[in-house]
């Protein structure tokens, strides 16, 4: 089976552990009591027969693949660079509040027995999924307000009133345009009802996230019920699934506003 990454990824893992470290200050330590050279030898011998054996060793390296998948998952900063630039100022502060907010985790109660914990450690990479959602749904409301602010609801159903007006009068040919007209307006403003109310639900669930990381936080440094604050967190990531649909929805607005008909009387985009 092809290994998932370079080789030398494995040989460091087998030398950045306490057992290795161990069995060199072992054999340096012989070497020097006895004063005899040959021992830093025969551990360096040793050294490079352990290293080789177990970077190879096929369980090893799954071992070692499934630690830096979880390493990755809690590393949060590559999604924030690639979005960053997609997010408006004020979400921005937002979240940086947040990080700040998850490192008091590691200042304040991350001594090495809580390291082991495993619901400290579940809960840390629930965290870190946290900040992932609120990064990726920061973008999606970031482009519904810009989505939103280019488009005039009022202008728009003027617009509608107008032309209902006009059919009346209008012959049978120009009445066929002006319906089509009509039918396309009020599909815009459809989608921009839907776009409000997406918008205005993706922002309280960035404030329930908010709320949920500061409850999470507390709850951490005073180490009080950890098994209960990973549900919490848990019907915060259910709830967020419907959260990712209409993000997603965002899509279907650029893509209707990209493929409308150019039709008389239409409302003009500003630039």
């Amino acid at each position: 089976m092809k290994p998932k990454h370079p080789w030398t990824t494995y040989v460091k893992r087998a030398f950045c552990n306490w057992y290795n470290y161990a069995g060199l200050i072992l054999f340096g330590g012989i070497a020097l009591i006895f004063r005899q050279p040959g021992f830093i030898y025969l551990g360096a011998a040793l050294e490079l027969l352990y290293l080789y054996n177990l970077s190879v060793n096929a369980r090893f390296r799954r071992h070692v693949d499934a630690q830096i998948a979880s390493e990755q998952e809690l590393d949060v900063e590559p999604l924030r660079v690639l979005l960053w630039p997609r997010i408006e100022a004020p979400l921005r502060e937002r979240y940086g509040e947040l990080a700040r907010l998850t490192k008091r985790l590691e200042s304040e109660t991350a001594d090495e027995l809580r390291k082991r914990d495993p619901y400290y450690i579940e809960n840390k990479r629930k965290i870190a999924v946290l900040l992932a959602n609120y990064l990726k749904i920061s973008v999606a409301v970031t482009r519904y307000k810009a989505y939103l602010a280019g488009v005039d609801q009022e202008s728009i159903q003027a617009n509608i009133d107008r032309l209902e007006e006009e059919v009346a009068e209008a012959d049978e040919r120009v009445q066929k345009v002006k319906q089509k007209n009509i039918d396309v307006l009020r599909k815009r403003l459809d989608k921009l009802v839907k776009a409000k109310a997406n918008s205005e639900y993706l922002i309280a669930q960035m404030e329930t996230i908010e709320d949920t990381m500061q409850l999470v936080v507390d709850q951490a440094i005073t180490l009080t019920d950890p098994k209960g604050m990973g549900t919490q967190i848990d019907n915060l990531l259910f709830n967020l699934q419907e959260t990712e649909l209409i993000a997603a929805e965002m899509e279907t607005f650029a893509e209707l506003e990209h493929s409308l008909d150019d039709v008389i009387e239409m409302p003009k985009e500003r630039e």
